[in-house]
Parts: structure tokens; sequence; C-alpha cells
């Protein structure tokens, strides 16, 4: 009984946390970008590892069900207008991990005003295990050859300029 009151307060408190709160940053690895496939809109599959194409990249992984992902999805969206603008369109790659239709994600995006990222759905494989995600929102910054820079776990402030900042000055490799 003692065990279940300490997890009831334990889960009570963290979920008291603010959402900025829940960022994480952990320590770089090993991935396996090549494990899991990923299909667009069209129906076009790529692995991971396709995506990243030997340029410095952003994964983000979300989900429909995931109310901190609806959340930061129009900021982080802004953040890909951005980038394109700057060109580095491409090189943030936005994934779901929903198990929903294709066109439901798409639907999603337009609802929460998702213009400028690509409707990026896991196709095969799990991208949980592959990239040891412990939760979502997840982001990776992902060096040109594969290897995992940095993994946040939670929301990112992506309206923080020191954030857009330093996560463009990573993807222009500097």
């Amino acid at each position: 009984m003692a065990n279940r009151v300490l997890l009831l307060c334990l889960v009570a408190g963290l979920s008291a946390l603010p959402a900025t709160a829940a960022v994480a940053t952990q320590p770089a690895g090993t991935v396996s970008a090549e494990s899991v496939t990923v299909s667009d809109a069209r129906g076009e599959q790529k692995t991971v590892a396709d995506l990243i194409s030997g340029q410095p990249t952003i994964l983000h992984f979300w989900a429909t069900w995931c109310a901190p992902c609806r959340e930061e999805l129009p900021r982080l969206d802004a953040f890909a207008s951005g980038l394109e603008s700057g060109g580095l369109g491409g090189r943030l790659v936005v994934i779901s991990v929903d198990t929903k239709p294709h066109q439901r994600i798409t639907a999603f995006l337009d609802e929460v005003g998702a213009t400028h990222l690509t409707d990026w759905q896991i196709a095969e494989g799990n991208a949980g295990s592959a990239f040891r995600l412990f939760g979502y929102p997840a982001t990776l910054l992902m060096r040109p050859d594969g290897t995992l820079a940095e993994r946040l776990s939670g929301p990112v402030d992506w309206d923080d300029p020191d954030i857009r900042n330093r996560f463009t000055t990573f993807l222009r490799g500097e």
C-alpha cells in the first residue's frame, strides 16, 4: 500500500510540472536510423537514414494523441518556415509515430496550422527502440554520419532565440 501511495505522489508531482520543464537533454549515442522506414502522404517510403543523407539533421518525433505535441507543432512549424527561408529546408524531419491512416495525420497538421512540415509517418520499425525514445515529443540532432549528437525529451521552446540559433548553427555544420 505504501508503494502505491508513493507512486501516486510521484505521478501527481510529475504531472504538475510545466511543459517546458519536461525537456531533458540526454547524452548522445548510437541509434539505428536504417531500421525505421517512414512514408509521406503520397506513400513514398524512405529509411530515416535516407532522410539524413549525409547532412546535419533534426529529427522530431510526435503523435496526434500527444497533448504537448499539439501545443508545440505550430511553433515548430514557424521554425521550419525560417529554415526554409534560410536555405535549410528539409533538414528538419518531423515524423509521426501514429498508427492512424496517413490522411488523418495530414488533416491533424492542417488543423493545427502546420503548413511547413512534411508529414512523414512511421511505416516500418519501432522508432522508440531504434532511437531510444522514452516519450513524445522527442527531438534528436543527428550528425551527417547518422550518429546522434543530442537527444531532447519533451517539448522544445521553438520560439526561444537561443534554441533557434543553436539548432540553426548545428544544421549549418558550424
